[in-house]
């Protein structure tokens, strides 16, 4: 998986933790092409989720700070993907089988699609906060 700069959405702070995702992703790639055990795919998951959270509380401050719109939707997309990668932990602890290729299919396509298609938005909302509050230094809370 690779950074394009056309993934940014112009909010440093954002733009970085989505590319140590990506980077966070590759691992997970790396680790399930080399054959590791269950135990060490989900370490690297549960690093991931922990990281995500971490991101999306950020991202979360980042919209409630501009009045973004579609913030509780944006929410519950994050919610969404948060319970999909804690069921994928279950059931790596239960023993289940991992499809390498369907988890990094579905990594990938899951956040390439929202930073292209929900977070975009977001950079945009805040462009039109500035033009709109001439005043705001460009910070968050």
């Amino acid at each position: 998986m690779e950074w394009y700069d056309d993934y940014n959405i112009d909010v440093e702070l954002i733009d970085s933790q989505h590319q140590e995702l990506v980077k966070m992703i590759t691992r997970l790639q790396d680790a399930l092409s080399s054959g590791a055990l269950n135990a060490e795919i989900a370490t690297v998951l549960k690093f991931l989720v922990e990281y995500t959270r971490k991101h999306f509380k950020d991202e979360e401050k980042v919209m409630a700070a501009i009045g973004f719109a579609e913030l509780e939707n944006h929410k519950n997309l994050h919610g969404r993907l948060i319970e999909e990668v804690k069921n994928i932990l279950l059931d790596l602890k239960k023993g289940k089988p991992i499809h390498a290729y369907e988890l990094i299919d579905f990594l990938t396509n899951w956040l390439m699609n929202h930073i292209r298609h929900e977070d975009k938005k977001i950079g945009r909302a805040i462009e039109k906060f500035k033009n709109e509050n001439s005043e705001w230094d460009g910070s968050f809370p």
